[in-house]
């Protein structure tokens, strides 16, 4: 009896109900393919192909029930959308448009804390120098800029035609965001103020009354002479300077949310005044802070609830189980992308029923970055799991099958 024979019976004696094939008949099958072929009937592969569809549709059933909110997952995502909704609202209140000089308003607000912060300076440094020289003391008691004055001082001044009224913030570099940290600080350190239109840049005193009130655009003076008169205060002055920088930067912060807004940083060197003013119109500084801030606080509230969603892992995780992490993870990711999803469309049907106003535009780019990252990772996640799932199956097959061969 030859030793394909013995195996053959001996494969019957293990199990007589299994279908033996002539594996040791079969000369020279020069393929896995070829072999499939003598082997397998087509009733054969569509038994197969059902075996496989079932255990694929099981496996997906299972990822999915394993993946679906549950449990303490339902408060944490209510959580989330409150959160979410609240940054909303408080972005938006914050950064809502109101005129200027409003009684008791946001700039009335600012005014408030600057004076706070002056009242504990204390005093100055009087150097007693003539010309281009604000003391400490009319920095800080001032209520407005010397780059706010309007009205020219004679019918000399006038002829210049600096800017018309209310555009001047579109004429002054005080009014820029970044350049004004230099001309803006200098010009309250020096009672000037710097225009310019495009590239050319011109500075004028300003002449107060006798109670330092009723700013008037007076003469021109040097603007490089103005920027060495408030650069020596650096060194003698330093009380002076850091009120000014704060003047600087408090004034504006009442001007961003305004009307008439705040340009971007440099539009003016690059841009007429009349281009620079209608590009505000469209998008300010105080717009890009708004995005900025409501996708950092967006941002940081969704870290802040995967923090909290992840420490119950930390408790009662299946270590042993396949995937555990990546599954609870999956979970956390759900309730990020849920939430986010809810506040963007609650805010958009809002902006949409309010002619489009206090659109959550930095939201919504969070939400639509979450929206392609972790359904990128959910569904590699659950190809992974399915596969990881079939080969255990075929696994333990071959494993069956293995023993007769």
């Amino acid at each position: 009896m030859s030793n394909a024979e013995k195996l053959r019976q001996n494969r019957a004696r293990v199990n007589s109900n299994v279908e033996i094939r002539g594996l040791e008949t079969i000369e020279n099958a020069g393929s896995v393919e070829s072999y499939y072929e003598k082997i397998l009937s087509d009733a054969d592969i569509d038994k197969a192909l059902e075996a496989y569809k079932d255990d694929y549709s099981r496996i997906n059933e299972e990822f999915l029930e394993k993946t679906k909110l549950q449990g303490v997952d339902i408060p944490i995502l209510f959580v989330a959308i409150a959160l979410q909704c609240l940054r909303i609202y408080v972005i938006n209140k914050i950064t809502e448009i109101e005129k200027a000089n409003t009684k008791g308003g946001k700039e009335d607000k600012i005014h408030d804390f600057q004076d706070k912060i002056f009242q504990k300076m204390g005093k100055g440094k009087d150097l007693g120098l003539p010309e281009l020289y604000a003391s400490f003391e009319n920095i800080i008691t001032m209520r407005g800029v010397p780059y706010d004055a309007t009205r020219p001082f004679d019918e000399e001044i006038k002829k210049l035609h600096l800017f018309k009224g209310a555009n001047h913030r579109f004429a002054t570099l005080g009014h820029d965001p970044l350049l004004g940290l230099i001309f803006g600080t200098a010009n309250i350190l020096t009672n000037t103020i710097t225009t310019n239109n495009q590239i050319l840049i011109k500075t004028n005193s300003v002449i107060y009354d006798d109670q330092m009130k009723n700013p008037q655009v007076g003469l021109p003076v040097s603007t490089t002479v103005m920027l060495k008169a408030a650069g020596d205060r650096f060194k003698d002055d330093k009380k002076s300077v850091a009120a000014a920088i704060i003047k600087q930067l408090l004034h504006i912060a009442t001007d961003l949310y305004t009307p008439a807004g705040i340009q971007l940083p440099g539009a003016s060197l690059v841009l007429n005044r009349a281009n620079t003013e209608k590009l505000t119109q469209y998008i300010s500084t105080g717009d890009l802070l708004k995005i900025g801030a409501s996708a950092g606080l967006a941002t940081l509230i969704n870290v802040l609830i995967s923090a909290i969603h992840g420490c119950k892992l930390l408790f009662d995780g299946d270590e042993d189980e396949d995937f555990a992490q990546e599954l609870y993870q999956a979970r956390t990711k759900k309730v990020i992308m849920y939430s986010n999803c809810i506040a963007s469309a609650s805010n958009l049907v809002t902006s949409a029923c309010s002619g489009g106003k206090n659109l959550d535009i930095g939201g919504l780019i969070i939400t639509i970055s979450r929206l392609f990252s972790d359904t990128r990772f959910l569904t590699k996640l659950e190809y992974e799991y399915i596969n990881s799932g079939l080969s255990k199956i075929y696994e333990e097959k071959y494993a069956d099958i293995a023993l007769y061969y």
